[in-house]
């Protein structure tokens, strides 16, 4: 079988009634028609791919997909605390502290994503990195910059919140609908 989900990003452990599962983000990749592609694993349910514009479509579009995922395995009578549609149906973490996941340094900065949008009239650059666990703590954070403006930083309890922060934040900041990582328009 062919490994979709590549680069391991972000991860999160959720819960199937009573049973951990493993769901594993990867690194969106770019196509040469421009479209981008992200895995995901969910530990006893497969690899899936999402797809979009470009890579920064694609890794929402894979976060939104987990939700979906899940939700139907629902309904073939799995467990899986499936969240609203304000969080992307992306499940909660389970409510037990987990040991935090060691992750690589990268001596650096990692853009996993970069998005060039039009705000009022002018370009844009948004770029999202890799999310890091953070120095000596339990939560992770997620680098990310906007055209003109200093780095800022999301936090969350592991990968995918502090993901999912970063990608909230930068649509308030730059007052963009919610679903702003689906659209190249302003």
């Amino acid at each position: 079988m062919r490994d979709q989900v590549g680069q391991v990003i972000a991860t999160r452990t959720v819960t199937d009634g009573t049973r951990p599962v493993l769901i594993e983000v990867g690194m969106p990749t770019h196509a040469m028609d421009g479209i981008g592609t992200s895995g995901f694993r969910i530990e006893g349910l497969g690899e899936f791919s999402a797809t979009g514009v470009d890579g920064m479509a694609a890794l929402y579009n894979a976060l939104v997909e987990v939700g979906a995922v899940l939700a139907r395995a629902n309904d073939k009578g799995h467990e899986f605390p499936v969240r609203d549609p304000d969080t992307m149906g992306f499940p909660a973490a389970p409510s037990r502290e987990r040991a935090p996941r060691p992750t690589a340094d990268t001596g650096g900065r990692e853009v996993i994503a970069l998005r060039i949008l039009i705000t009022h009239g002018e370009p844009c650059a948004v770029e999202i990195d890799r999310p890091t666990r953070a120095a000596a703590q339990p939560y992770y954070i997620c680098r990310f910059r906007i055209d003109g403006r200093r780095e800022a930083i999301a936090s969350g309890l592991d990968e995918v919140q502090a993901l999912l922060t970063a990608l909230r934040m930068i649509g308030a900041w730059l007052m963009l609908p919610a679903d702003w990582p689906l659209s190249r328009a302003s």
